[in-house]
């Protein structure tokens, strides 16, 4: 399993410069690269308290995996895969964490456009559709002003038409935008990180016992309730957990 660089532009807090970072991500590639995985783990963990990359994420994965927490590979992979649609390294390295969970759920099949149009959608990075929105607004302003001091009817029809268009960039980027932000934010899929967890049908300990799930399982949270979360196994399955067991993506 290989591991990335991590390369940082900016700087990561106040107290950390660019250069730092680059050395902290160096000695993290360096300690990993001779095995000293835990020591590896403890760098990134340090550079991503500051500031976060699908790569950062995708190596501390990595780190876990090495460590045999697999839970937490899930769960670093996983984040790292919402950062970065459709990775295939990032998805195979996902993949094979997945074989080692104890629970083996038939997942319910997901609607995809392929890792391809996925990146797309999500951009090269999380604001990308923000910026080209703000750029599409002012490019739509330039071309109305434009087209209001023009004269020539031929010039007119133009500008009107390339202001349609632009308007319809502007409507695409800030719907992606929202979509984007939406994803982000949300977070409603969570891994499970307890040994054992059981999942009953009412949020109450005497409940009937649904089923055991057990670390590494992936679920999606549907309500809280008092000390109770409501969840959503892969393949259909609804019960309540305690929230303790679980942390979201």
């Amino acid at each position: 399993m290989r591991t990335y660089a991590i390369i940082l532009a900016l700087g990561i807090g106040a107290h950390a410069s660019a250069g730092d970072a680059q050395a902290l991500a160096d000695s993290a590639a360096a300690a990993y690269a001779r095995g000293e995985h835990r020591a590896a783990l403890a760098l990134y963990d340090s550079l991503n308290a500051d500031r976060t990359s699908a790569a950062l994420l995708f190596n501390i994965g990595n780190c876990h995996f090495k460590l045999n927490d697999v839970p937490h590979a899930i769960l670093y992979y996983e984040r790292a895969l919402l950062l970065s649609p459709g990775a295939d390294d990032i998805q195979a390295n996902l993949d094979l964490a997945r074989s080692r969970v104890v629970d083996r759920m038939n997942e319910l099949p997901a609607f995809s456009l392929g890792g391809g149009v996925d990146r797309f959608l999500a951009g090269a990075d999380n604001d990308q559709w923000a910026r080209r929105s703000l750029w599409a607004m002012a490019v739509l302003c330039a071309l109305a002003a434009a087209w209001r001091m023009a004269r020539h009817g031929s010039v007119r029809h133009t500008l009107l038409g390339a202001c349609v268009l632009a308007f319809l960039v502007l409507a695409t980027s800030v719907a992606l935008a929202y979509r984007r932000n939406a994803e982000l934010d949300t977070r409603v899929q969570a891994i499970v990180m307890s040994p054992r967890v059981e999942v009953r049908s009412e949020p109450r300990r005497q409940a009937t016992t649904l089923f055991i799930l057990h670390e590494g399982s992936k679920v999606s949270v549907l309500q809280q309730e008092g000390d109770w979360t409501e969840v959503r196994l892969t393949n259909g399955g609804v019960g309540w957990m305690p929230p303790a067991s679980l942390v979201r993506i």
